[in-house]
């Protein structure tokens, strides 16, 4: 009994935990979204993980399906009239984790960087070369994870909402 409560002191004063957040994928190993059927994540449209949620906006954009990005960007301004911009054309979405943080036990950010592997016609040719890494910052609310905004290019003050 008294190792129980030692182990529950540690674990409240350890601070946030970061158990949710992923690992950085090693250089060259790259993650794919396209088709629900084709895509590596199995959590698409579930925010319960900060990953989750990043990637079921990447989803949303690759996809084509503003109802995913409903899921994770709801109340960001301008939410609306960028989804209308959106056109027909599906696209495959290569990626990888480049780093992981968590600032607060309800906030973390994400980097990923990724690659357009062609549109959804054809089978993904993913030999393009990584964009630099996008930062989406993310906030817990109601036990779901939501992209607050993200920054296109690294050190671009100015977040896309």
């Amino acid at each position: 009994m008294r190792n129980s409560v030692a182990v529950l002191l540690v674990l409240a004063l350890a601070g946030p935990a970061s158990a949710q957040l992923p690992s950085v994928d090693p250089a060259g190993q790259y993650r794919l979204i396209g088709p629900a059927a084709r895509s590596d994540s199995r959590c698409i449209g579930s925010p319960e993980t900060p990953l989750c949620a990043v990637e079921t906006l990447l989803a949303c954009f690759a996809r084509r399906d503003t109802d995913l990005c409903r899921v994770v960007w709801a109340g960001s301004e301008g939410a609306a009239g960028f989804l209308r911009t959106m056109t027909a054309s599906r696209y495959w979405w290569s990626y990888r984790i480049a780093s992981a943080e968590q600032p607060a036990a309800d906030e973390a950010v994400i980097a990923v960087a990724g690659r357009n592997c062609g549109l959804q016609m054809a089978e993904p040719d993913c030999g393009t070369t990584p964009a630099p890494p996008t930062r989406y910052r993310l906030k817990q609310v109601a036990g779901r994870w939501q992209v607050l905004d993200w920054q296109s290019q690294p050190g671009d003050p100015t977040p896309i909402r």
